[in-house]
């Protein structure tokens, strides 16, 4: 049981792959790298497909996933409308939808997905988003999906306690009013989520804009924090 972070960046760069993680039983979670990662021979293991939302940084690869084999593809209702509609339109990609099995997903759904035990949280982002929280092996893991700070969306993480939590911290803290305006958080904000969290919670930094990754890895840093990991692109996390 693990997670493989192939992507973490907030946004593509040279060596800078952005949002998607691999998990065992054959799950992707958002696709931003998953065209680059996944090599054509590979991607008949995956099964089932989770968006938090239909930003392109989490849908990029998407469309690369579909035509081999069907997959299920879940998400807000609205992030799989504007993939069908806009990536997959015929003029921007063919239309592959038809290779997939396409359900809407909400805040409060909960999954039984291979060998994981999925509940559906929300965030704060500027359009609908999802957190999800696995549970399987011996602990849980919250993927909060892009959110700007907001004390419902850590009370839910924190109340199902679980043993590591990637969140993002995308901008630096001198750049708070543009990261609350596009919907996301600073290292700043990260030390709500460990007051809530406790101690013993690992808390993976992911989704650094790549022009301020050098401020936000040492703003981070500056936290003192010794259970706070920044997350790199190929990571593993065993569960």
């Amino acid at each position: 049981m693990r997670i493989e972070a192939l992507g973490v960046a907030g946004s593509p760069a040279p060596d800078r792959l952005t949002t998607c993680f691999r998990l065992s039983g054959g799950i992707v979670l958002d696709t931003g790298a998953a065209a680059h990662v996944i090599p054509p021979e590979r991607r008949d293991e995956i099964e089932t497909i989770l968006l938090s939302h239909s930003h392109l940084d989490h849908t990029l690869g998407l469309p690369f996933l579909l035509g081999k084999h069907p997959v299920r593809v879940l998400g807000p209702a609205e992030a799989l409308a504007a993939v069908r509609g806009s990536l997959l339109d015929g003029r921007i990609w063919p239309d592959l939808s038809a290779h997939a099995f396409w359900s809407a997903i909400s805040p409060g759904d909960r999954l039984d997905c291979g060998p994981w035990q999925i509940e559906v949280g929300a965030t704060s982002h500027t359009i609908p988003c999802l957190s999800f929280l696995f549970r399987g092996g011996s602990g849980a893991v919250a993927v909060v999906g892009d959110t700007r700070l907001d004390p419902g969306v850590v009370e839910w993480v924190a109340s199902r306690r679980p043993t590591r939590c990637i969140v993002e911290a995308s901008y630096p803290d001198s750049n708070a009013a543009v990261a609350r305006g596009y919907g996301h958080q600073t290292p700043a904000d990260l030390r709500a989520w460990r007051e809530a969290l406790g101690p013993d919670c690992a808390l993976c930094v992911t989704h650094m804009k790549p022009a301020y990754e050098a401020a936000v890895r040492a703003e981070c840093e500056s936290l003192g924090d010794p259970n706070l990991h920044i997350l790199q692109d190929g990571d593993v996390l065993p569960i």
